[in-house]
């Protein structure tokens, strides 16, 4: 039995081509949001090359 996995969730990669227009709308595009999302990824990066 699959287990149900909310459009949101799911990463590009396994988004289905029709699945494509609501998992683009499901995300924030608010200033704010894309703040949060650059200091995450920005965090992330930092993490991954602390000691390089």
């Amino acid at each position: 039995m699959a287990s149900f996995i909310p459009v949101k969730v799911k990463k590009l990669m396994d988004v289905k081509l029709g699945e494509s227009p609501n998992w683009i709308l499901m995300w924030d595009f608010t200033p704010k949001a894309l703040l949060e999302w650059f200091k995450e990824e920005e965090l992330k990066h930092e993490q991954l090359h602390k000691y390089h």
